[in-house]
């Protein structure tokens, strides 16, 4: 299920439940709507790559939050225009946003998965990604999901199955996002390393 907004900002919220285009206010009911539109969401890009090649860059990542979260939110695909924080981790500056993520596309392209990428040089490569994205955060809500669908995206490309994230427990997962954002990656590529298997 879709977790409960995490970040008290900007007035987006109301009663707990974050203002949408379908007038939801039951939070169980947005969040089983969000759960279901990610699914459509992993069916329609899975099929794409599938059938096509796409184009890897900041531009997808873009085009996969609005495509999740367009039916619900206006700011689907946009960059957040507010600061916002988690568990005592302040993301990046939304004065910031558009720079880091110039940085980023250029992270992406120097790690992109060749096919028949090992599966230590793909986890690698991944869990770099992840967390230089998770840092930036661009998104109001919905980046830690935006994100691993990109990143199976990417190893699917490479002749792998989608990550097995349920393979580590969610606090090793939120320690490893923590780690990341000071650059420390190890602890992501392992639960990345353990989710991989081929296809």
């Amino acid at each position: 299920m879709a977790e409960p907004s995490r970040y008290s900002t900007d007035g987006n919220i109301e009663n707990g439940v974050l203002k949408n285009k379908s007038n939801i206010t039951d939070q169980t009911r947005l969040e089983n709507l969000e759960t279901l539109l990610f699914s459509d969401s992993y069916t329609h890009f899975l099929h794409l790559a599938a059938s096509q090649k796409l184009p890897f860059n900041v531009k997808l990542i873009f085009d996969i939050h609005e495509y999740f979260l367009g039916t619900l939110y206006d700011w689907a695909g946009k960059i957040r225009n507010v600061d916002i924080s988690k568990g005592g981790s302040m993301f990046c500056s939304a004065r910031y946003i558009d720079h880091a993520l110039k940085e980023f596309d250029r992270i992406i392209q120097k790690h992109l998965p060749a096919e028949g990428e090992t599966k230590k040089s793909l986890s690698e490569k991944l869990a770099i990604i992840h967390c230089e994205f998770n840092a930036i955060h661009p998104f109001r809500e919905g980046n830690g999901r935006t994100i691993r669908l990109f990143l199976d995206l990417l190893a699917y490309g490479a002749g792998y199955s989608v990550v097995d994230y349920g393979k580590s427990t969610k606090t090793s997962y939120i320690n490893a996002c923590i780690a990341g954002m000071e650059q420390h990656y190890q602890k992501m590529q392992s639960i990345i390393s353990k989710g991989l298997s081929k296809r």
